[in-house]
């Protein structure tokens, strides 16, 4: 049904960044075939809240995968990925730049089977230089991007407290296979596509964080983009508010009764306010104090009605019970064959003439449709019996 229906993938990614990436294609039509070693599970199905020895994390990164155990560091199981690949459209895998092609299952080897292959290499820092080797997690491209200072604001640096790197990467990879896809569709060949992690994540953050770093020379006249944009505590509770414009900010300090300080002609102007260096510290001490014996309800309601951006702090608990979640149809429920019942995002994208619709379940166990998938890849049985004895699956 999806806009990707018909297109198969071959998933040799593991963690966030390639699994997240293909969960997506998947629910979005495409056939997706995780493969993972006999007896060595992916990180993400050992880590975190699990039932009936399912992660869940497992559940909300392969969610529409099909699994296939399959040993490559095997002859035969090096075959057997060729000959998949012969039938496939697209390959994502994140090993360390070398890996694959040392196994023979990289872009040369897949291509040379299947020219017109979409084949996604998945790096942490970079496939060449000082640091392209090195074994990669979330945190350390935080750290080497600029995330864990800009996070940090004007202390000490900070993470972001998700693995956010890894899914940044994911929506890049994601977004680079269709695109590659489509130059196939009109007449391109097959290609490899390269995406390291550091790259997006000062993609990302380069917009906004990198303004002042963009303009290059000494006549450049710096300031800081954005308003404030504190978490604001309130009697029963935290919100936020974003009194970016002059008459916004006049409309928040006057419902929280400190009108003084936008009276104040040092404050008079969003420019001032970002470029003045006492306003961080009247920001602090006095207006934010003033929220303190107010409700949330009554001054976002108030603020509203002034035209000013607020929202309440929600966990993630409360999102997926709030009144716009159920409106949106954010999330969606299923039934797992051996994990139960599981709640997890819908896919985000609403197509009107091809609709994306959650995939099935994420596989329980490393393999469980190995024999499956290689009789539709025309296997005999005399073939699977024999890889399965020697272990190959």
């Amino acid at each position: 049904m999806g806009p990707l229906a018909g297109v198969k993938i071959l998933d040799l990614s593991t963690v966030l960044s390639g699994p997240v990436a293909t969960s997506m294609l998947a629910d979005q039509g495409a056939d997706v075939i995780k493969i993972e070693p006999p007896g060595a599970p992916d990180l993400v199905r050992q880590v975190g809240s699990r039932r009936a020895g399912v992660a869940a994390m497992h559940l909300n990164v392969n969610r529409g995968k099909r699994a296939l155990a399959l040993d490559l560091h095997r002859p035969a199981g090096v075959d057997v990925l060729l000959r998949l690949a012969t039938r496939a459209d697209v390959v994502v895998q994140n090993f360390r730049p070398g890996v694959v092609e040392r196994l023979g299952v990289g872009w040369d080897g897949v291509a040379a089977v299947n020219p017109r292959i979409v084949y996604c290499s998945i790096a942490g820092f970079g496939f060449t230089g000082p640091l392209s080797t090195v074994k990669v997690y979330d945190n350390m491209v935080q750290a080497a991007s600029g995330f864990a200072v800009v996070q940090g604001g004007t202390g000490d640096p900070q993470f972001v407290r998700t693995l956010a790197c890894d899914k940044i990467t994911a929506l890049h990879v994601a977004q680079a296979i269709t695109a590659a896809l489509f130059a196939r569709e009109r007449g391109a060949s097959g290609q490899h596509v390269r995406i390291s992690m550091l790259d997006a994540a000062v993609a990302f953050l380069w917009p906004d964080s990198g303004a002042q770093h963009t303009l290059l020379g000494a006549d450049v006249v710096a300031s800081p983009v954005g308003g404030a944009s504190e978490v604001i505590r309130f009697a029963d509770g935290w919100g936020t508010a974003i009194p970016l414009l002059d008459e916004e900010f006049r409309a928040f300090c006057r419902v929280l009764e400190v009108e003084h300080v936008a009276d104040d002609p040092r404050f008079a102007t969003m420019a001032q306010r970002l470029a003045h260096p006492e306003y961080a510290s009247v920001y602090r001490d006095v207006v934010l104090p003033a929220a303190r014996s107010r409700s949330i309800a009554e001054v976002e309601t108030a603020l509203a009605a002034a035209g000013v951006a607020a929202a309440r702090v929600a966990s993630l608990a409360e999102v997926a019970d709030s009144a716009q979640a159920l409106a949106n149809a954010t999330f969606v429920e299923d039934d797992h064959p051996v994990a139960g019942r599981i709640r997890q995002p819908a896919p985000v994208a609403r197509f009107g003439a091809t609709p994306a619709v959650p995939g099935r379940p994420a596989p329980s166990t490393v393999g469980e449709d190995s024999v499956e998938i290689l009789r539709e890849h025309g296997f005999d049985e005399a073939e699977i019996t024999a890889l399965r004895e020697a272990g190959v699956i």
